[in-house]
């Protein structure tokens, strides 16, 4: 039998002392116990992280999966508050409170998967990490913080702010970090090449190869009513409906830039809105069942 454990993971950077050490529980053994690194945790066979992974966490998880080690983590932090109200006498027993804690996440995580394996959708609430969301996630977190940034320079020059320097500086680190993520897409994610030329996309189209290669590695489905769901495509109705849309914000900025890239490429030069994107959502969809790309469900 697999040894489990759940962990409330924590940004402990080693160059802070007084950082907070990732708090695990052992359902077998029904311990809770911290670790400074995920290395630490060698007796386990499938690790279960909360949906928090920080940046210096990605060495150790290569490392961890690279040892044969399966890792998952949680796709619906939302459910947290449900999922605390539903097993608040049992977290109350287990650690003393109901309120939030470090041990009662790991604890509540636990719960999570318990009853998720009772109704058999375990593939909804965690997701595996491979080898491509190693490599590519940081990448592509970096991308995201790095455009984001240069959005707000380009603001400020908006109000007359001289920052063309820093304009100049940005957008070629963007250009650079975009050019790796393309580079490790085409060595890592299977059939990648085939579904550029099956999208008719220009190989030197650095920003949508980027969008393909984020909407890949964001994006496991191959349900396109569930893909649908996942990027937000489609009209919130109701009493404050917008506010509870729930959608990957991430997956859908990718879907938006390989839709910009094949828009222009068929000379339309409007923004992408839903429709665009639905359609080549279901252009990339199915382009991965043409090459045997399968999916494990809706999104990660």
């Amino acid at each position: 039998m697999s040894r489990m454990v759940f962990i409330d993971t924590k940004w402990n950077p080693k160059k802070n002392n007084n950082s907070k050490k990732h708090a695990c529980y052992d359902p077998e053994k029904d311990v809770f116990f911290e670790v400074d690194s995920l290395t630490e945790l060698k007796e386990y066979d499938e690790i279960y992280l909360d949906s928090s992974i920080f940046p210096n966490m990605w060495q150790q998880l290569k490392e961890v999966i690279s040892n044969g080690r399966k890792v998952y983590y949680f796709t619906r932090p939302w459910k947290w508050k449900e999922i605390r109200g539903r097993f608040k006498e049992e977290l109350k027993a287990k650690t003393g409170k109901v309120s939030k804690s470090d041990r009662g996440d790991a604890y509540l995580l636990w719960k999570a998967y318990e009853l998720s394996l009772i109704k058999n959708n375990t593939h909804r609430y965690f997701r595996p990490l491979t080898i491509i969301d190693i490599e590519l996630r940081p990448l592509l977190m970096r991308e995201n913080m790095l455009y984001k940034n240069l959005q707000r320079i380009r603001n400020a020059s908006i109000v007359g702010v001289d920052v063309e320097s820093d304009v100049e500086i940005l957008e070629k680190r963007l250009k650079d970090v975009r050019r790796e993520i393309v580079d490790r897409a085409i060595k890592l994610i299977p059939g990648f090449t085939d579904i550029v030329k099956n999208l008719g996309l220009d190989s030197e189209d650095i920003n949508g190869l980027t969008g393909l290669a984020g909407e890949l590695v964001y994006n496991r489905s191959t349900s396109y009513s569930s893909s649908v769901r996942f990027h937000g495509l489609y009209k919130a109705k109701g009493y404050d409906a917008r506010k509870m849309k729930k959608y990957n914000h991430r997956a859908q900025k990718y879907l938006m830039m390989l839709t910009n890239a094949i828009l222009r490429k068929n000379n339309e030069l409007h923004l992408p809105r839903y429709k665009d994107m639905r359609r080549v959502l279901w252009m990339v969809i199915g382009a991965r069942k043409q090459i045997g790309l399968a999916g494990d469900g809706a999104g990660a």
